[in-house]
């Protein structure tokens, strides 16, 4: 025999579809952070790269121009401009010494807020 199908009241169905939006919000915002942190640890170990090879844009700004045009043919919709390189190397030195904690912190920003072009703060 099929189960008789009780009918919900409207305010029990409206705290039912709050609720699930909440749980589809939530999911939501956890995807961006993880997808944002992701984003900021990509660039940071890009960064990393190109200040371990000692890149400095008088001497290294051919290699990093090659390196563009190499990385967006293969990754066209990333952004991977020369200009961008020189941000994810800023963003590295900048942040390279601070604690731990700055660091995670950092890595929940837009990547905008993290690469703009004011002075270095100190990290300790």
């Amino acid at each position: 025999m099929a189960e008789e199908l009780v009918p919900i009241l409207e305010n029990e169905y409206k705290e039912l579809l709050l609720q699930t939006v909440a749980v589809i919000e939530r999911a939501r915002i956890n995807v961006a952070r993880r997808i944002a942190t992701t984003a900021s640890n990509t660039y940071w170990e890009i960064g990393r790269l190109l200040h371990d090879k000692k890149l400095e844009s008088k001497h290294g700004s051919g290699v990093v121009k090659r390196l563009s045009v190499d990385l967006r043919e293969r990754y066209p919709d990333m952004g991977l401009s020369p200009r961008q390189l020189w941000n994810m190397k800023s963003f590295y030195v900048r942040y390279k010494d601070c604690d731990e904690k700055l660091l995670r912190s950092v890595a929940l920003l837009p990547w905008s807020q993290t690469n703009s072009s004011s002075p270095r703060k100190n990290c300790r």
